[in-house]
């Protein structure tokens, strides 16, 4: 059976944003293995993604303004005897050209503030660089794998540890049985910190009599395969190796 030969930009745009589904994912992890161009345009947009969060890192970590917060809910009614002015009402008669272009960047920075903010109530696993002082970054800093610690609503576990070209990488779980949803992850170390290379989404479904919950369909293990390649990654640590890595900050 060929493989697919062509493969649309918004395809590989969603890929690089962790927008498809684990088997779209693996979909486009296969087609990449053969197509070094639509690799390296997947590689400038997760550079430009991981450009973005470093950019954001620093003004996320403050509170959000209070005039920014209050873009975020309804406007309040007009007091009986208030003076009111119709600025905005003004502004959209006055430049109803600019209004799309307004909305369209009001939702940007919002989206911005809201994705990005690091102490969301139910926090995922999101490709890009790790936050020094992050819940996640302590976990991948220094908890041993198989031992899960609370993360939002469900359970952070490190599955393993591996040694790579440049550092090391540790495959990591977010398990919500509540929600029945599974995040895999694969962060690597690489000497100027932690940062998610892939990330993706499983829906669980009940597994026989006895056993937890499993994986809907299991494809995240061919993604994850194909990361460990590109990173050269070795067998998992032992738990002495393991350990010892710790110690040392994970410094090669």
């Amino acid at each position: 059976m060929s493989r697919e030969t062509v493969m649309d930009k918004e395809t590989l745009a969603a890929f690089a944003d962790g927008e498809l589904s684990p088997e779209e994912a693996a979909r486009v992890v296969m087609h990449l293995a053969d197509h070094p161009q639509d690799q390296a345009y997947v590689d400038d947009l997760m550079a430009a993604n991981a450009a973005l969060v470093r950019a954001f890192a620093g003004p996320v970590n403050e509170p959000v303004p209070a005039r920014f917060q209050q873009l975020l809910t309804p406007e309040a009614a007009p007091q009986p005897g208030a003076t009111v002015v119709p600025f905005r009402a003004r502004l959209r008669r006055r430049a109803p050209v600019l209004a799309g272009l307004g909305g369209a960047l009001a939702a940007a920075f919002v989206g911005a503030l809201v994705l990005m903010q690091p102490d969301a109530a139910d926090p995922t696993l999101t490709a890009g660089p790790v936050a020094p002082g992050s819940a996640l970054h302590g976990v991948l800093a220094g908890q041993p794998s198989g031992q899960p610690v609370a993360y939002g609503a469900g359970e952070l576990t490190v599955l393993a540890s591996m040694p790579a070209e440049s550092g090391f990488c540790r495959e990591v779980e977010l398990l919500d049985r509540a929600a029945r949803r599974m995040q895999v992850a694969l962060a690597c170390h690489d000497g100027a910190g932690w940062s998610v290379d892939v990330a993706m989404s499983e829906t669980l479904s009940p597994g026989a009599e006895g056993q937890d919950f499993l994986p809907a369909s299991g494809a995240e293990g061919v993604l994850l395969d194909r990361w460990l390649e590109r990173r050269g990654a070795g067998l998992a640590l032992t738990a002495e190796e393991e350990a010892a890595a710790i110690a040392e900050g994970w410094a090669r």
